[in-house]
This record gives C-alpha cells, sequence and structure tokens, in this order.
C-alpha cells in the first residue's frame, strides 16, 4: 500500500488571479507586509495537480498564509485559472480597467516596435484578452467576502491603507492594520517577464498612476465593444 503525504490543514493558501499587467507585483507585495503572509516570486499555482498538492505548496515558505500569484497569459483565455489541487484555497482577484492595462500590455508585448503597432491591436487585447478573462473570473468567482475577494487596482492605489486591511482580514493574519508601504523581496529580485522589474514598484510604496491620453484614447477606441462594455459595466468602471 502507498502511504500518502498527510496534507497541512494550518495553512492558508490564497491565489491572486488578474490578466497581465493589471498590478499584480504591487498588491502581493502589499501582502508581504504582514508578517504572516509569504513574499515569494511568480509561481504557477496551476502546475500542482498531485495528491500532495498542499503539502507542496507549504514547502515554499515558512509563512502560514501562503500567496501564489500568476496572471493569465494570452493563450490561455479559456482555460484560465486551473485551480491546484488543493481544498478551501481562497482567491483574491484583482482587476484593473481595460484601457491603462491594454496600454501597457502593448508596451509589454510590442517593447520597442509598440508606437508602430496598429492602434486596431487594441481591440484584441481588451476584447478576446482583458475582457475574456476578467469574465470568466466574474462568473466562476463572485465577490462574497469569504473564499473570493475582488479588488480593483484603482482603488488600492487611491485608498492603500483601506484596501489592505480588508485583505489582511479576508486572509485572517495576524495584521490588522492597513499599509502603503512594503518590505523588497527576500531571496529573489523583482524582474520583467514575472513580477514587476519597473522603477516604481522598487520605490517601496503605493504611488498613485499617472494616465497619459493615449490610455483615454484606448477606451474610446474599446469602450463600445460589446463585451468590454458588459465587463467594464460588471466591475463598476462604466
Amino acid at each position: 500500500m502507498t502511504s500518502q503525504t498527510k496534507e497541512p490543514t494550518d495553512r492558508t493558501i490564497a491565489l491572486e488571479l488578474s490578466v497581465m499587467r493589471s498590478g499584480s507585483t504591487l498588491l502581493k507585495a502589499l501582502m508581504s507586509a504582514a508578517p504572516d503572509i509569504s513574499s515569494l516570486p511568480e509561481t504557477n499555482f496551476q502546475k500542482y495537480q498531485s495528491r500532495n498538492a498542499r503539502a507542496e505548496i507549504s514547502e515554499l515558505c515558512d509563512e502560514r498564509i501562503i500567496v501564489l500569484k500568476r496572471p493569465a497569459w494570452f493563450n490561455e483565455t479559456k482555460r484560465y485559472p486551473i485551480l491546484p489541487n488543493v481544498s478551501k484555497a481562497k482567491r483574491v482577484i484583482l482587476a484593473r480597467d481595460v484601457h491603462t492595462t491594454t496600454a501597457s500590455l502593448r508596451k509589454m508585448a510590442f517593447r520597442k516596435l509598440e508606437p508602430w503597432i496598429p492602434k486596431a491591436a487594441d481591440q484584441w487585447l481588451a476584447n478576446r484578452y482583458w475582457a475574456q478573462v476578467y469574465h470568466t473570473l466574474h462568473d466562476r468567482f463572485p465577490d462574497n467576502g469569504t473564499t473570493n475577494f475582488w479588488i480593483r487596482y484603482e482603488d488600492l492605489a487611491e485608498e492603500p491603507i483601506e484596501w489592505t486591511e480588508k485583505l489582511f482580514r479576508f486572509l485572517g493574519s495576524k495584521r490588522t492594520e492597513g499599509v502603503d508601504s512594503y518590505p523588497p523581496p527576500e531571496g529573489y529580485d523583482w524582474k520583467w517577464g514575472s513580477d514587476d522589474g519597473g522603477d516604481k514598484i522598487k520605490s517601496l510604496s503605493v504611488q498613485a498612476p499617472k494616465i497619459p491620453q493615449s490610455s483615454w484614447d484606448i477606451l474610446e477606441r474599446v469602450k463600445h465593444l460589446d463585451l468590454v462594455a458588459k465587463v467594464r459595466t460588471k466591475l463598476g468602471y462604466a
């Protein structure tokens, strides 16, 4: 008879769900300001599918509350997220409005070529990626405050202390006060391709974003698309 590893039951596993370029590194960093919440690099929680998945995840860190962040990629709009094989995992879903996300996605995907990419690409990024992923997340994980917690990046940036206090309470952290700053990661660096690697995240404090006119122009180009309009309404952006 094959022996089975006993699942650790005293650890809380929280999955941070979002699309790329939504501010997920900031959210994860703010949560790590609590001494009992992990500070891990971006981790593909979808790969933990064995019978011992909880034990495997528990080995990643010593903190009681383990936060695993892994946004959806472009090719995952119809299957994200595949949840790890653990019971009672909590979900923290981060939303960011379509125009600022799309503007950031353009820069990430096309790099130096971004200024020459046709504006028609915005419709695909907004409708087929941003809207499709959030449509699925909203239907699968409605905001109930017990297993699913939705937070908008704009609200987090505007009122970080209020929203991190709510997050700590949702996760069951020993920390009760909210924060607007965070420690640097231990044992790894924030870098492009996984976490955010920009100067803003390295400032170790929340900075309200400045939205350029080019982002507002994107909103004018995509807000009429059916799924974009529907999802923006669901998320309280319209």
